[in-house]
Parts: C-alpha cells; structure tokens; sequence
C-alpha cells in the first residue's frame, strides 16, 4: 500500500500570484491570435501559459510504501513525481514535532510582509533520533498524532517523544 502525502506548493505565495497572472495572459495571447491567424504570438502565449502552469501546480511531496518499507520524497507536477526511493529499515521510532515557519517578501517600496505557520511535522526516527526523514506537515496537533499513530500501527514502529541521544 501506497499513501502520498502532499506536502506545500514550491514557490512561495508572491510567485503563485505571478504563476495565475501569466496562465491568464497565456489564455488571452494564444486566444487572440487563434482568432486571428497562427503566428508566433500563439507561440509565446503558449509557453507563458505553459511557464504559468508549472510555477502555480509543482508542489513537494512523500510516498509512503507500507509494503516495501520505502519512502521517495518527489517534486511533483500533475501525476509527474520526481524523486529517488529510500529503504526506512533504519528507522524503528516514529514522532511529531512541533515547528514554526515564517517567510518574508519585500516590495519595491520597502514594505514588508511576512507569513507564519505552526506546523506539526511527522518524522521517522533512527535509534538515536539525529537521523530523521520527514513524511507530512500537519496544521493541528489532534490529526498529526492521529495520522502517526495510523502510520507507526502499520509499520510496526514506535510512536515517541523527540529525545536525541
């Protein structure tokens, strides 16, 4: 059995926004010259639209193999996951901890707005817990020890408190 877990987009929020604007002049560009003839600006409004669509859909992401005990985080776009498989026989201890992301942007004009996030992160753990892989980002602490303990039920690994060695 295999679980993917889709973790957050690559590009922070101020490039989605350009990602939307270009996939909507792509539309516009490649329509337009459609109606009129086929030229070269249907061409560029292509790969706008194309440049557009990636930058709003690639996202980061982790498969999960029950089964064969190996986990692949990937780069994904659509049903495209590039990545490379990793055995968990290392990591018998599972646990969730609790991380605060923050990001900033800054306009042209000197103002700056930032962006911040408490996740709760599910790890697998090595026996003395400095080795550790990620599987999925959580927002609420109920779903995330809910969701490891699913996981450490299944793979027959221990659910514990983050305590390195």
């Amino acid at each position: 059995m295999i679980i993917d877990y889709k973790l957050e987009k690559i590009f922070p929020l101020m490039f989605l926004i350009i990602g939307i604007t270009l996939i909507l002049s792509g539309i516009f560009l490649t329509g337009m010259s459609l109606l009129i003839s086929i030229n070269s600006t249907s061409l560029i409004g292509i790969l706008i639209l194309l440049i557009g669509v990636i930058i709003v859909f690639l996202r980061k992401g982790t498969l999960l193999d029950f089964d064969k005990k190996k986990i692949k985080h990937y780069v994904g776009l659509f049903f495209i996951k590039i990545g490379k498989w990793k055995t968990t026989e290392n990591y018998s201890f599972i646990s969730v901890l609790h991380l605060n992301q923050k990001s900033f942007g800054y306009s042209r004009t000197g103002v700056q707005f930032s962006e911040k996030n408490k996740i709760y992160r599910i790890y697998l753990l090595n026996r003395t817990h400095r080795e550790k892989l990620k599987i999925t980002d959580f927002d609420d602490l109920v779903n995330a020890d809910l969701e490891a303990n699913k996981i450490a039920g299944i793979m027959n690994m221990e659910f514990v408190k983050y305590n390195p060695i």
